[in-house]
């Protein structure tokens, strides 16, 4: 006889069982990670309705869909937060503002790439806002943000009414490519048809890329080529030529000739005055100053006239100036208002041992000669470089400067001549100044050129570029009037190339023109450059590696990482600027164009 114990009699336990758990205690939720998810029997019985027909199999697998989404959020929330539990709403465009989230009122700004619309979202444009980065000159590199291809010089914005002069200046601290980024402007204006002068290379950095495309390059120092103050230059051959030209009336050829033999005449005393001031220390006086004229005329004027008969093809040197003034004549007595040979030889005393120094001296090696090799306007590029100049002989240096400026700027006007008198094209020419701090700091009278190119390039049809590391560069002057005027080059620039440089140097900028937070942030942090990492030093030791079984003596230099980068600023407002990075072509990187470190090529092995 079976017998059955009756309900309410069952054994008493204080442990339920097993199936009393299930069925009575086990929610059907459990919430992890802050998102509401079935337990493992709910989820077995919602998979089990799916896999029915109809209409009622449809809605669960619906239920499932929204299942496997919320597992998916708390997955990725217990990635990304370590599985705290936020009871907090889905956040929104500024984040969740009840309890438990975060809001901030400032959305940092999304970074943006270019790509056609068919590459980007399926065929839809995802930017509503985008960076400004003109491609118009140069190709100079791409923008820092964008990766859009930035183009910029100064000749090609003034042409198309993007400035009103044609002028730039490149500043940034040493080694972060100020002259490769001035040497890729130079080389777009080539490609574009413009004349390229490099009046006075210090380092050099330019000639290189001179002998690249097949320009013109003349070096002076001590047992170089010879450059003579006196010589016409191409503006004396441009004056040969009017004489000859057919098409003009005898009139017009005469006003023209006379127009550049007072032209040549003034070029010629104004370089010979700055040439005595420079030696001199002091400013030369007015009264000597016409006696260099009317010495120079008398040079140049035909023998049957009472002159000495030097022309353009067979002109005078320093020596022939200083033995004419040295002896005088009656028209020189005049200039010095003497009335007997011993006041003028008092009054000109100090005029003759000023000569007599350029023409015996150190000098005179370099400037008491006929011309060796005159400038070639008609060449792509035009380089003089006086890197052969011992660094402490600073009167040689802007000797030399002086000189070439006036034959280079003599080259430009005898282009126009040339043009105007319709025996050539117009040209157009563009004139770098590297290391200005050491050109204008070379001797008196170099700033007033300088200064004079600024205000006049235009009239010229020559663009001009210069480079320099500070703006403190523009002020170290005994003058407080050439500080002035070298701190208005600044100003006048309407496009400025700022490199990498510290925080004081943003601050003196900032008085010419202004730099948001970013800018500021960007500039200083890439004049900053950290500490090498692991993996830079595996680099580097796998090259050496490599170099080692070659049989290399050198090792490509690591690149800094803020080299190459530059913000243009264009006016003096507090519009932004255009930040980019100047990249190298491969025919560029395998020339060696832009390698200013090559005395140090086969260090680095050695130092590694």
């Amino acid at each position: 006889m079976t017998m059955t114990i009756p309900r309410h009699a069952a054994p008493q336990s204080d442990t339920p069982t097993q199936v009393e758990i299930a069925e009575t205690d086990v929610p059907a939720t459990v919430r992890v990670a802050g998102v509401r998810l079935r337990t493992a029997r709910a989820y077995e019985q919602l998979r089990a309705e799916a896999a029915a027909t109809g209409w009622r199999g449809r809605l669960a697998r619906r239920r499932l869909a929204t299942e496997e989404r919320c597992r998916k959020r708390a997955i990725s929330r217990i990635c990304e937060m370590g599985g705290w539990d936020i009871d907090a709403g889905e956040p929104g465009p500024r984040g969740s503002s009840g309890p438990g989230g975060g809001r901030t009122n400032v959305v940092p700004r999304l970074p943006e790439w270019r790509a056609t619309t068919s590459q980007v979202a399926g065929g839809f444009w995802p930017f509503s806002v985008g960076a400004t980065s003109p491609m118009l000159g140069t190709p100079l590199g791409s923008h820092l943000y964008t990766g859009q291809d930035f183009g910029c010089d100064p000749l090609t914005w003034f042409l198309s009414g993007l400035i009103t002069a044609p002028i730039a200046f490149v500043l940034a601290l040493n080694g972060f490519g100020k002259s490769s980024l001035v040497r890729r402007m130079a080389l777009g204006n080539i490609a574009q048809g413009h004349t390229s002068l490099f009046l006075g290379d210090v380092k050099p950095d330019f000639a290189e890329l001179t002998k690249m495309v097949d320009g013109q390059i003349i070096t002076g120092g001590y047992g170089d080529q010879t450059i003579n103050p006196l010589d016409v230059g191409a503006l004396g051959t441009v004056l040969a030529e009017i004489r000859d030209s057919t098409p003009w009336s005898p009139q017009s050829i005469a006003d023209m000739t006379r127009r550049v033999e007072e032209d040549l005449r003034s070029r010629q005393v104004s370089t010979v005055a700055g040439l005595v001031e420079i030696n001199r220390g002091t400013a030369i006086r007015d009264f000597e100053e016409t006696l260099l004229g009317s010495a120079l005329e008398q040079l140049y004027r035909p023998i049957h006239d009472g002159g000495q008969g030097f022309t353009g093809q067979r002109p005078p040197i320093l020596e022939d100036l200083y033995r004419l003034i040295r002896d005088g004549n009656a028209e020189l007595w005049e200039d010095t208002a003497a009335r007997t040979a011993e006041e003028y030889r008092a009054s000109a005393a100090e005029l003759c041992r000023s000569l007599r120094a350029l023409t015996s001296g150190r000098l005179g090696k370099v400037l008491n000669g006929h011309t060796t090799t005159p400038i070639d306007p008609s060449s792509p590029a035009v380089c003089i470089d006086v890197s052969r100049v011992p660094k402490g002989d600073r009167k040689l240096k802007a000797a030399l400067l002086l000189v070439c400026w006036a034959d280079g700027f003599g080259a430009v006007e005898a282009a126009h001549v040339r043009a105007d008198a319709g025996r050539g094209p117009r040209r157009t020419f563009q004139v770098i100044i590297d290391e200005l701090w050491q050109v204008i700091g070379s001797g008196a009278g170099i700033v007033d050129r300088v200064d004079a190119l600024v205000r006049l390039n235009r009239s010229d049809a020559v663009s001009l570029i210069m480079v320099t590391h500070s703006v403190n560069d523009l002020s170290a002057f005994e003058s407080q009037a050439d500080a002035a005027k070298a701190i208005g080059f600044l100003e006048k620039a309407q496009i400025k190339f700022i490199g990498p440089v510290g925080p004081e140097e943003i601050e003196r900028l900032s008085q010419v023109t202004a730099f948001n937070a970013q800018e500021r942030a960007l500039i200083t942090s890439a004049a900053s450059t950290p500490p090498p990492s692991e993996d830079a030093l595996a680099e580097m030791r796998r090259q050496l590696t490599a170099a080692s079984k070659s049989g290399s003596t050198s090792v490509e230099r690591p690149r800094p990482h803020g080299q190459g980068v530059f913000v243009a600023k264009l006016g003096t407002d507090d519009r932004a600027g255009i930040p980019f990075r100047m990249i190298f072509t491969p025919a560029e990187a395998e020339g060696g164009v832009h390698n200013t470190n090559a005395r140090f090529d086969g260090v680095l092995k050695k130092a590694s």
